[in-house]
């Protein structure tokens, strides 16, 4: 199959789709809503029911031309089978297979093996041809367990809390911070939330993820873990209230974490595969050819072809600031 890299986004051009285009196009697939692959409206876009619950909500879009696919679920579109499998990165990611020609091609989309703290386990796809992320391709990174994540967001926000300190998790508006929310809350520890983060809870909580929260106050902190934005460090830190900061990020896993990202508590935790985990994927799908892209792609395509893979970087950016 034909595939056109460009700073657009992915071309199948055989088949006439983008793949989490970055301008409008007649028809495209979006893998999540998160603002770097679901950027335009299109004409016809092709996700998850909860992708696009989250994209219309973030975009102010109506509902036409969506073409909701829920996980392994088929359509038809210009001679190829669509189908949406999970991706555990955020609420409603998924990958795409695309059967074409006798040809399977797994567009990943953003991905890791390990379960999310809200969201659905990733799903390997057998594949003749497959493109993957690679935010965190490099062997440097390797990431906690879910569940050791969890118990690390909810034993610093009782320890500060047992000091008479508050805790401050920064939380990306869309994805972790609500992770953060959902496992302090189900651990039973009160949480302040900021309102960019609190906007897209609801879908959080009809999607099964239950929250208790109060609204962030910067006025009255006490007695909290803070689950805010990353703009609002600055003015937390000249509050000169007792605070102390976690780093909840994959980056989190870098030597240099601590004093990049001004946190006394670092916990490696991320929405994004680390260095083993797309390994594994790789060796699962059994993909004759792997296209790498975003992130460490040249790095990792080079890992792989000394593996005897495949593999060649395509549509290179920069690594993501989580």
């Amino acid at each position: 199959m034909r595939i056109e890299y460009s700073p657009r986004g992915i071309f199948l051009s055989e088949i006439g789709l983008w793949l989490d285009a970055q301008e409008p196009q007649e028809a495209c697939w979006i893998s999540h809503a998160h603002s770097d692959h679901a950027r335009s409206p299109h004409g016809t876009v092709f996700a998850t029911p909860a992708t696009l619950s989250l994209y219309r909500t973030r975009l102010g879009l109506d509902e036409a031309g969506f073409r909701p696919l829920d996980y392994h679920e088929c359509a038809e579109f210009h001679g190829a089978r669509l189908t949406a499998c999970p991706a555990s990165h955020i609420l409603g990611a998924a990958q795409l297979l695309v059967e074409h020609r006798g040809e399977r091609l797994v567009y990943t989309g953003d991905i890791k093996l390990r379960p999310p703290l809200c969201g659905c386990a990733t799903e390997t796809v057998a594949c003749d041809h497959l493109i993957i992320e690679s935010t965190f391709g490099l062997p440097i990174f390797h990431f906690l367990e879910t569940e050791q994540a969890r118990r690390r967001i909810a034993g610093f926000a009782r320890e500060c809390l047992d000091e008479q300190t508050t805790p401050v998790f920064l939380g990306s508006t869309l994805g972790r911070g609500q992770e953060m929310v959902h496992a302090l809350s189900e651990a039973g520890i009160p949480v302040s939330v900021h309102g960019a983060i609190v906007h897209y809870l609801p879908l959080y909580e009809a999607a099964g993820y239950p929250v208790q929260w109060e609204p962030y106050d910067a006025e009255s902190t006490k007695g909290t873990a803070v689950v805010v934005t990353p703009g609002l460090r600055d003015q937390l830190e000249a509050s000169a209230r007792n605070l102390r900061f976690a780093y909840v990020s994959g980056w989190a896993a870098l030597a240099n974490a601590r004093l990049g990202a001004r946190a006394e508590h670092l916990i490696p935790y991320s929405d994004h595969g680390d260095f083993q985990e797309l390994i594994s994927m790789v060796q699962s799908s059994g993909a004759r050819r792997v296209d790498v892209v975003h992130g460490y792609a040249e790095a990792f395509a080079r890992i792989l072809r000394q593996t005897g893979c495949d593999a060649r970087a395509a549509g290179v950016r920069a690594p993501e600031d989580e």
